[in-house]
């Protein structure tokens, strides 16, 4: 399907600016295409925002189609003079068309921060219970979503049919599936059911995290047992990264995501990590893996760690992806390590300033790797968070702010050196912490 026409116009209105955009699509190709979509944005200069989805019926081999949608300008776009860009298929210059018209942009007011807390469930395995325990925690002090990093070089933490990890060649034991391939525990797609349903009634959402193309040894051991080692050497690059030259990596990484979408039917977004990877591969090729992933998700919206957008890539970014900002250089100590790292990465004020929306994860205030759990650490924490900490702190080397905040944040509990399985212990010393972010990104 090709985007052959796009017009719009604006009307502003009490939540915002309502841009009615009008696309002329055709199939230009020799079969018919099935229904498909087209994404909107609001483009000036190298700022993009997204405005969202338009749906695009089945088309005849030849055969053209007009195609109307109003959607409303995202609170985060500065008031402003812009195109609007209409893109098919994975995002790239070739598959967008920019409008004939231009429209103009009035102020909104700034939305509710999005905040939540990521539980590390790949690495520790917590209990349904105590899973519950955390969205009861984010609902009573107004939190809004709960992201569940699934996957890691450790630990496939939640079951899968695509690697072969599922309750028939599992062990239980009081409650609790064991990997016989990895020895380590996972959550049933039941019990993950069961996650998510309780999360829609204290209304919060479930962000489900399956990171790639990095952090992949316990899926390659998965699939090896399978497989065999040869089918997975023919995607594998080093230990724990899935090779993008190679033909089925994106194929393998598109079947993980349309599990995990299965597996929480509800969840209108998807983190697909893509942090800490490609030592040795160019920038096109991360950016075109994240748009490739991004494409296959569908109408979902999508979230991604920042270390794997270089600075020269931004432009070709998808915007659709919110990006999870964590750290500028991964708080390496290693001088040498350190000045690559910023000189080649996007930082905060290079996506902010390209119109991507983002989330403050940031490294010093709200990256937990819990130990002995020691209550004068979490009270130093949340002290130092409350008088120092902002949405729009973004780098803790330099403490410089960005010209706006980020549209939220969470606090991340990481689980390389947690007890397993966690308890009610660490949900007392982190509460303070969810707490201390959630109000004071309100404020």
């Amino acid at each position: 399907m090709t985007v052959m026409k796009v017009t719009a116009s604006a009307t502003a209105n009490s939540t915002g600016t309502a841009v009615r955009t009008t696309l002329k699509v055709k199939n230009t190709t020799s079969v018919r295409k099935p229904a498909s979509s087209a994404w909107l944005y609001l483009s000036a200069g190298t700022k993009k925002y997204t405005l969202g989805r338009v749906a695009v019926k089945a088309l005849a081999t030849g055969s053209s189609a007009t195609v109307t949608a109003v959607r409303t300008t995202p609170s985060r776009a500065a008031a402003g003079k812009y195109s609007v860009l209409a893109c098919s298929g994975a995002y790239s210059a070739k598959q967008c068309r920019t409008s004939t018209t231009t429209v103009t942009t009035k102020p909104t007011k700034r939305a509710r921060p999005e905040t939540g807390v990521m539980l590390d469930v790949a690495r520790a395995y917590y209990p349904v219970a105590l899973i519950k325990r955390y969205i009861d925690l984010l609902a009573d002090d107004g939190g809004r979503f709960l992201h569940l990093h699934l996957t890691d070089d450790q630990n496939v933490g939640i079951e899968s049919t695509v690697l072969g990890q599922t309750p028939a060649n599992a062990d239980l034991d009081d409650g609790v599936y064991t990997s016989r391939v990895t020895g380590r525990p996972f959550l049933s797609a039941a019990q993950a059911r069961m996650i998510a349903d309780y999360a829609a009634k204290r209304h919060i959402a479930v962000v489900p995290e399956i990171d790639t193309p990095g952090h992949m040894a316990a899926a390659f051991a998965l699939l090896e047992a399978q497989h065999g080692k040869k089918w997975v050497d023919r995607i594998r690059s080093g230990e724990n990264e899935l090779d993008p030259s190679a033909p089925g990596s994106l194929a393998l990484a598109k079947k993980l995501y349309a599990e995990v979408q299965r597996t929480f039917p509800a969840s209108r977004t998807v983190h697909i990590g893509a942090d800490e990877w490609g030592d040795d591969v160019t920038a096109a090729q991360r950016v075109a893996w994240m748009n490739g992933v991004v494409a296959a998700l569908g109408d979902r919206e999508v979230w991604a760690w920042n270390d794997g957008i270089d600075r020269i890539a931004v432009g070709r970014l998808d915007p659709r992806i919110h990006v999870t900002y964590w750290s500028f250089d991964g708080d390496t100590e290693d001088a040498a390590e350190r000045r690559e790292r910023r000189a080649r990465r996007a930082s905060a004020v290079d996506l902010q300033q390209a119109g991507i929306d983002l989330l403050n994860y940031n490294s010093y205030y709200l990256y937990e790797v819990p130990t002995d759990l020691d209550p004068a650490d979490s009270e130093y924490t949340v002290a130092d968070l409350r008088e120092n900490w902002s949405l729009r702190a973004w780098d803790g080397d330099s403490g410089s702010l960005l010209a706006a905040p980020m549209s939220g944040g969470a606090v991340a509990i990481w689980g390389e050196n947690l007890e397993d399985p966690p308890s009610d212990a660490l949900l007392q010393w982190s509460a303070p912490h969810v707490t201390a972010m959630i109000e004071t990104a309100a404020s």
